[in-house]
Order: C-alpha cells, then structure tokens, then sequence
C-alpha cells in the first residue's frame, strides 16, 4: 500500500508539472506573439526582437508563479492569508497583462473593425466563461459524488 501511495503522489506531482510548464509555454508564447505584431491593417507585420522575448520570459514566468499558488506548492513558506493575497494580485496582473498585450496589438486598428474585434473577443470571453462554470459544476459533482462512494465504502472491504 505504501508504494502505490508513493506512486499516486509522484503521479500527481509529474501531472502538475506538465499543467505548469503547458501554461507558461502557451502564455510566454501569446506574449511573445502578441507584442511581435507590429501592424494590423491592410496586411498583418510581425516582427521578432528581444522584447519578444522578454515577454516570453514575463508571461511564463508569471504563469508558472500562478499555478504555484494555485496548487500550494509553498505551503511551508506563506500561511493561508498571504497565499490567498498573492493568489489574487497574480490573478489581477496576468489578467491587466492580458488585456494590455491585446490592446497593444490593436493600436493600428480602425474604429469600424475595433468595433468588431471587441464584439467578437466579448462573446468569446463570455462562451468561455460558460464552458468555465460549466467543468467547475461538474468537478464539484464528481467531487462529491467521490466522497459520497467513499463514505459509503466500508474499509474493510475488497473487490
């Protein structure tokens, strides 16, 4: 029993890890991308330069500083209070962040089309949201439907 313990925590240390690195890649990368673009209309200009990479480096860095406080990684560290306090000023700056690089990326954009891109991100941000609450019910219901199987599990019994 103890080595199949150990397996399950090193499983889900090795699943977190790939959660981490996957975030950071893919915001490093959309930081990267989006201060790359240079012009919008008539045609779209990108060009690569270190501040390219400095957003890489920026977005991972602070993606992968997100999902440490998210999964409690220093717990040993911070108390609840401050862990709840940095959990939230990461949440807010990688979401100004966001919303920052995507303006920066517009600024070449005329009103007509701006009009547009705001509508169409607005109705992307709110199905997403959708599909959001969405798997958090059903995380909650699998949760609890978890517990309620376990409690009513004797644990003496074997199958």
């Amino acid at each position: 029993m103890k080595d199949g313990a150990k397996s399950v925590e090193r499983d889900d240390r090795d699943l977190l890890r790939v959660i981490r690195f996957s975030s950071a890649l893919s915001l490093g990368l959309m930081a990267a991308l989006l201060f790359s673009v240079k012009q919008v209309t008539p045609d779209l200009r990108c060009e690569l330069s270190a501040g390219s990479g400095i957003a890489f480096l920026v977005g991972a860095t602070f993606s992968w500083l997100f999902w440490r406080v998210v999964f409690k990684m220093d717990s040993k560290r911070t108390g609840p209070g401050k862990r709840r306090v940095l959990f939230a000023a990461l949440s807010v700056l990688l979401s100004l962040a966001t919303v920052a690089a995507f303006a920066f990326a517009l600024k070449g954009v005329g009103n007509e089309k701006l009009r547009e891109i705001i509508q169409g991100t607005l109705l992307a941000v709110f199905a997403l949201s959708g599909v959001g609450f969405l798997l958090w019910r059903i995380a909650r219901f699998l949760e609890s439907d978890n517990k309620r199987v376990t409690e009513d599990t004797p644990p003496d019994s074997k199958k």
